[in-house]
């Protein structure tokens, strides 16, 4: 703990992930008329003493008129959250969702928020630092420094296949994104195997009685 702040190792930081993930999958699949939450992105995630994350301001944009509902598309450009089909569509869906979900994983494993930033007002671009590192063979470069300690190998630990799907998430093409429920599924399959006792969501009593 650094200064009252609990260190956000990659175990924590996946229990996070994993827990927007389902929350996500919940509202897409888990009701009798979809729910897109249409506002994804890190200020809208609340995480307790026990690393369990809530989403909120879900649906918003199905309650307010067409103006406020495209004011909120623009800041979610500006904040970099933004599918690239909404510029055209301005319509949100469970795959607008994804992207914005994958960018979210991406600011978690990153360690940098996207979208504009620094006194030049310069726009951060969290794929494109990606692809910038794939191209440049300095992938393991990407990963926040916090992440990686205590991490021998980030293929065993699902760091990197965590980074692809984040990718995946982020592909411009809405239809190649996978669903909620397939990142659930591989977020599941990928947990860190140094994980904390606080990891399970069985062992904490906040996350009895809600989806999220």
């Amino acid at each position: 703990t650094i200064a009252g702040k609990p260190v956000l190792n990659w175990a924590r930081r996946h229990k996070i992930a994993l827990g927007i993930a389902r929350g996500l999958a919940y509202l897409h699949t888990g009701h009798e008329i979809p729910i897109t939450h249409g506002n994804v992105r890190s200020k809208n995630v609340l995480v307790d003493d026990f690393f369990v994350s809530r989403l909120t301001e879900f649906g918003l944009d199905q309650l307010m008129v067409p103006a406020v509902a495209d004011e909120m598309v623009a800041l979610a450009k500006a904040d970099g959250y933004k599918a690239p089909e909404l510029q055209r569509m301005k319509k949100c869906s469970s795959r607008t969702d994804v992207y914005a979900f994958g960018i979210l994983l991406l600011e978690i494993l990153i360690g940098k928020k996207p979208g504009k930033s620094g006194r030049n007002g310069e726009f951060v671009d969290l794929p494109s630092i990606v692809k910038v590192a794939v191209l440049e063979e300095t992938t393991m470069e990407v990963f926040d420094m916090e992440i990686m300690k205590g991490i021998r190998s980030p293929m065993e630990e699902g760091l990197v296949q965590a980074l692809k799907l984040a990718m995946g998430c982020c592909a411009p093409v809405a239809s190649v994104r996978p669903t909620m429920d397939e990142v659930v599924k591989q977020l599941e399959e990928n947990r860190p195997r140094n994980r904390s006792a606080l990891y399970s969501p069985t062992e904490t009593r906040s996350e009895i009685g809600t989806p999220f």
